[in-house]
């Protein structure tokens, strides 16, 4: 799914024009990417957890000529760690239930 399909299917679920989800949608990576920048993590509850890490400064092997020895500069470099819904929702189960009347846990889904 790409950000245009997503858009579309947001449109239908909510009620609202194309325009109007995709101005939703943006919306929240706006928000998403700010709280980023200035140090803050965004949790969702269930989904899960947007943040930051830094990399320190370190010393590296140049790919193309292993002997020599290259600066790799320190650096900020986004994270996410899905929440126990979330797994839950894409957790595959080994084997199939068989007439035991067993289902596959569902996953609670928010709602707008």
């Amino acid at each position: 799914m790409n950000k245009l399909e997503l858009t579309e299917i947001l449109a239908a679920r909510l009620g609202v024009t194309h325009s109007e989800a995709e101005r939703m949608l943006n919306t929240f990576i706006n928000i998403v990417y700010e709280q980023l920048r200035s140090g803050e993590k965004v949790n969702i509850s269930g989904f899960g957890q947007f943040s930051v890490s830094h990399r320190a400064p370190r010393i590296g092997v140049n790919p193309r000529q292993p002997t020599q020895k290259i600066q790799i500069p320190e650096l900020n470099t986004p994270k996410f760690k899905a929440g126990e819904a979330f797994k839950a929702a894409v957790k595959l189960r080994k084997t199939a239930p068989q007439n035991s009347g067993e289902t596959a846990p569902s996953a609670p889904v928010a709602s707008v």
